[in-house]
């Protein structure tokens, strides 16, 4: 397995998708969640992982200020296979602060808010997947639960074209795929985190 990240002080943390996919019984390190990760046979490519190589490529981009961390993406596919990935996440004040835009792969719109009856009635965080500026081939992520960026995307959803697949996942988790033709910009009005969408 190559060498993890744990010695490089570019990442601050762990972020998690889909930890109720991790038995119980497993440390909460990235060592420890590798190790079960192989001997389940979800990793048989280097490319799923943060390695050394990638570390590399962002310290050109991003200095341990900027708050990155390893995301841990457990999720199972159309045929119910368990998938495991990590990317490296982005906080959204970090994508503020750079001010630059962003090529969205996809997003997920979690609902948090359900009625009695068991019906969804808001949707309360976004997660997204993108692509960022000057570095080519590396997908990265992350989240925001700030009002104004979730309303936006969830109202962004009537400018896109059937063309735009979109599919409901585990959990009523909505999941739009644009593959890089959305671009996004992130930035504070007043105090509250915002964001502006536009078709590439």
């Amino acid at each position: 397995m190559p060498e993890g990240p744990k010695q490089h002080p570019l990442f601050t943390g762990m972020v998690f998708w889909g930890s109720e996919l991790l038995p119980k019984d497993v440390t909460i390190s990235l060592d420890s969640i590798r190790q079960w990760a192989l001997k389940q046979k979800l990793i048989w490519d280097e490319a799923q992982l943060i390695t050394l190589e990638r570390i590399d490529i962002l310290r050109e981009h991003f200095v341990p200020q900027d708050g990155l961390a390893i995301l841990i993406n457990l999720y199972t596919d159309s045929a119910g296979k368990l998938n495991y990935l990590e990317l490296p996440y982005i906080p959204g004040r970090t994508l503020i602060k750079k001010a630059v835009q962003i090529q969205m792969i996809y997003w997920q719109m979690v609902p948090t808010v359900w009625s009695g009856d068991g019906t969804l009635t808001d949707y309360g965080e976004v997660r997204f997947g993108f692509w960022y500026p000057k570095i080519e081939g590396e997908e990265f992520a992350s989240t925001s639960t700030g009002r104004l960026v979730v309303q936006k995307f969830n109202s962004f959803l009537g400018h896109l074209s059937e063309g735009y697949e979109r599919k409901v996942l585990s959990s009523g988790i909505l999941d739009i795929q644009v593959n890089g033709n959305v671009r996004a910009e992130f930035f504070k009005t007043g105090r509250l985190f915002d964001v502006e969408l536009v078709l590439s």
